[in-house]
């Protein structure tokens, strides 16, 4: 069920009441009638099916896209949680909204990408408290000895002390100079992160560690993994599946899908899922779209692939009569346990 905006109606209507008309005439809705469905509203959206987006359960000195909740904050996160709602897995979702029975609201946990924080540290909190959870992750990335390029690419632009004056770079037949500010201007570096960031969001994979190398060796920084950093193994993906912990798909690159045709979309999405369950001897049903990002084409190429469930990163509750490939989901930041209630019941993400 779609939920109304009443804010709309109180935002044009007079301080006593919504103006409108029955049968030719003049009709004012009472300022009270106006309150009462914002009420009403307020309580089916607190108790509307959500699902929550994770990245990192870890505690890391620099965090320029905010993916990592610390881990004590993530037990408080998850205890107010399990206390308030009901958390299923991602599959159970719809079948609990079509059965109908009466009780806690539901919810769902999920992880993008695959970091080992996530099997060292988030798991042990979500089996403390009988949490389910579905981590979707980046199967080329898995085992592979480095970090995801915008780590290694944030550990040279925001993290390196001495750098050279200017980074000048031919990215796609475009040449690009950035003047590089002292360490003290961290507004000035985080600029120069986030627009090389953005240069090499859509380009291939293998494009996109070329330039990271390249970056790497103008500046003078290794590229090997950080234990602060470091990516799950194919053994680690394996022990974590189980009847807590299910995998989901989330490609092989990590690509930003619309920038690329149906057939790398399609190949990405395929060969992602096959690794997830070569990696868990389980099948895989669920998908997320790297970075949320995704167009008509990606969401067929889902469907190709076989999944029947697909996140974005769209925020919002979830209507029973949601686009089962087009999910939303609400992005949780560091917060206190109490925060984190607070938001989830006020839906304010």
């Amino acid at each position: 069920m779609a939920f109304l905006p009443m804010g709309m109606a109180s935002a044009i209507g007079h301080e006593r009441g919504f103006r409108g008309s029955r049968g030719g005439r003049p009709m004012v809705i009472p300022r009270v009638l106006l309150q009462l469905g914002r009420l009403v509203r307020r309580r089916r959206l607190r108790r509307a099916p959500i699902i929550l987006m994770y990245h990192r359960v870890a505690e890391i000195a620099v965090d320029p896209w905010r993916l990592a909740v610390h881990p004590a904050r993530f037990d408080e996160q998850i205890e107010a949680l399990t206390r308030t709602r009901r958390v299923v897995h991602l599959h159970e979702l719809f079948d609990v909204i079509a059965r109908g029975k009466p009780g806690k609201p539901l919810a769902v946990v999920t992880f993008d990408d695959g970091y080992h924080d996530v099997y060292s540290n988030a798991r042990p909190i979500l089996q403390r408290h009988d949490c389910p959870m579905t981590l979707f992750v980046a199967t080329g990335a898995i085992g592979s000895g480095r970090e995801f390029w915008w780590d290694a690419l944030s550990r040279i632009c925001l993290e390196t002390p001495e750098l050279p004056d200017q980074l000048d770079i031919t990215i796609e037949g475009d040449r690009h100079h950035w003047p590089i500010p002292k360490m003290v201007d961290q507004a000035g570096r985080d600029k120069v992160y986030r627009e090389v960031w953005s240069a090499l969001r859509t380009l291939p994979y293998e494009r996109q560690n070329a330039h990271v190398e390249d970056i790497a060796k103008w500046a003078g920084v290794g590229l090997d993994a950080r234990p602060e950093h470091c990516i799950m193994t194919p053994e680690e993906v394996g022990d974590i599946s189980d009847d807590l912990i299910t995998i989901g798909g989330h490609t092989v690159s990590h690509p930003t899908l619309p920038a690329h045709s149906f057939a790398t979309q399609l190949r990405e999405i395929v060969d992602g899922r096959s690794a997830c369950e070569q990696m868990t001897g389980k099948r895989v049903l669920s998908f997320a779209y790297p970075f949320g990002d995704h167009d008509a084409l990606s969401v067929s190429a889902v469907r190709e692939a076989g999944f029947e469930f697909a996140c974005t990163t769209r925020a919002g509750c979830v209507a029973p009569e949601a686009d089962v490939l087009r999910l939303p989901r609400l992005c949780v930041d560091n917060w206190s346990g109490d925060e984190f209630l607070r938001k989830i019941e006020d839906h304010l993400f």
